[in-house]
């Protein structure tokens, strides 16, 4: 690894060794990864009685359709969000396509009868600048839906810590100011890509809040918050246009994911003075802890944060301490994103659970870029005093580094190490590395279901869920019994092209 680039440093290093992306910069080939166009649309994706508005050429809106359909609606988020698209051509690059956008939200305005429609602007019309709130104003004139605009061109944001960023801040535009608030409500911040609802799906009876067997974040989060004998106000982003726009009734926000969740809550705070806790993402014993306490010393309600929490670890404790029989010394591989190298702030999440476990921690694969753009969950991080190894280098462009180089540099024999996946397309290698000779462990959205547990792990049940998934893929890993089917057929796939 070392004769390749790479070393490992302390998050904080590799922080403040990468520069500001731009072109003359020393990780060159990554602007781009994600569009912005991608995040901002399926953000959206979480709201209800909605259109979204393409304002560019064709091809753009097919591949976010296609995006859509393919992978997001498969997994979370409104089944299907209408995308028409202005269509603009060749020619209206040169004459402007402002008019177009106009007839556009007018008729879909017509043809849809939505509750809101947001435009949303593609690298073609920001080039050419179109004057789009111009544009809304004319044809919010005559359209009964409320119009707002997020700008999402692509180049505007190349990394897509970035992208999350300004796009989150724009659903505080959406929200009006609130005369009065709700006591003991709580608005939960950052939930992407869990369309959440605050009444109960109707003839679904076992369908509470429209979350089902597979819980989400939000839906333990809630069970939190609860406990202690608060309400859940609003659950962002998602929702109808009313359920955005009065989120500011709430008392104070807490926040889920810190990436999507941080940029709301501070302008929140700054336009409507809606105060906000600072825990985030709350994996693991001593965070959900710290998550809890900090919100009931907000609210005043110590005393049945202390009892609630109580409860919870007489339950969860001896599954905690049957875990670390399992895993303390060991290494912890936490892959941050194997082909997207965007991952940050639940591969950091997960260490913490996993160090309180006594395992030592180890993160790769995630690009210098995407830590420099995701500024606010590194800065939550460090106050938290939390700063392990990383793997620092020069990341090719979508090419996961060989995690069998890993396992070398750091002289790793079987049964030492725990790999830990995050999204999509985990490492595995049949008869070399894979779940039936390595414990491996799903912490990805997209591949990790467990039935009454949030899948990314937040909170005591997510706690409990994790230390089952440690135990079973050690136990599994153990049983030397033949390789799975993945790992026959993924083979070297990504490392044959290094």
């Amino acid at each position: 690894m070392q004769k390749q680039g790479f070393k490992w440093v302390k998050v904080s290093e590799m922080f403040e060794k990468t520069p500001e992306a731009d072109f003359n910069c020393d990780y060159p080939g990554y602007s781009g990864l994600w569009c912005r166009l991608i995040m901002a649309v399926t953000s959206y994706a979480m709201t209800k009685n909605s259109v979204a508005v393409i304002h560019g050429p064709s091809n753009c809106a097919w591949a976010i359709r296609n995006f859509c359909q393919t992978d997001y609606s498969l997994y979370y988020g409104n089944p299907f969000l209408h995308m028409p698209v202005t269509g603009i051509d060749q020619n209206d690059v040169i004459s402007g396509g402002a008019d177009k956008l106009v007839s556009t939200l007018k008729q879909v305005d017509k043809d849809y009868n939505p509750e809101h429609i947001c435009v949303f602007d593609t690298c073609s019309t920001a080039l050419i600048g179109d004057d789009i709130e111009t544009a809304i104003s004319t044809a919010q004139k005559e359209c009964k839906a409320r119009i707002d605009y997020i700008p999402s061109a692509g180049f505007t944001a190349p990394s897509l810590g970035k992208s999350i960023e300004e796009t989150a801040l724009k659903y505080a535009d959406i929200m009006e100011y609130q005369a009065e608030t709700t006591e003991n409500s709580v608005n939960i911040l950052g939930q992407y890509k869990e369309q959440q609802d605050s009444s109960p799906m109707p003839g679904k009876k076992r369908c509470k809040n429209r979350r089902g067997k597979y819980s989400d974040d939000a839906s333990e989060l809630t069970r939190l918050v609860e406990g202690i004998g608060l309400n859940i106000y609003r659950i962002l982003i998602s929702g109808t246009y009313d359920y955005i726009k009065t989120a500011p009734q709430a008392k104070v926000n807490v926040i889920s994911c810190p990436t999507w969740g941080f940029p709301l809550a501070k302008r929140m705070e700054e336009i409507f003075g809606t105060p906000y806790v600072n825990q985030s993402i709350p994996i693991g014993i001593e965070p959900t802890k710290k998550w809890v306490m900090e919100l009931a010393k907000f609210t005043g309600r110590e005393i049945e944060a202390e009892k609630f929490i109580h409860q919870e670890l007489q339950e969860l404790t001896p599954m905690f301490e049957r875990a670390k029989t399992y895993v303390s010394g060991k290494v912890a591989l936490i892959e941050c994103g194997r082909n997207s190298q965007t991952a940050f702030a639940r591969p950091m999440a997960l260490a913490r659970a996993l160090e309180e476990l006594g395992m030592h921690v180890r993160l790769f694969g995630l690009h210098p870029l995407e830590l420099r753009a995701k500024a606010m969950d590194f800065e939550y991080f460090m106050k938290e005093g939390f700063d392990p190894l990383i793997l620092d280098g020069n990341y090719a462009y979508q090419q996961p580094v060989n995690i069998a180089h890993i396992i070398e540099d750091l002289r790793l024999k079987q049964g030492e190490y725990v790999y830990f996946t995050q999204d999509v397309f985990p490492a595995a290698k049949g008869g070399v590395f894979d779940p039936a000779n390595i414990p491996r462990v799903e912490t990805g959205v997209h591949l990790r279901r467990v039935i009454n547990a949030p899948g990314r792990g937040v909170g005591f049940r997510g706690a409990r869920a994790l230390y089952e998934n440690i135990i079973e893929a050690v136990m599994f890993s153990e049983r030397g019994s033949k390789s799975t089917l993945y790992g026959r057929v993924h083979g070297d796939f990504y490392e044959s092209f290094s």
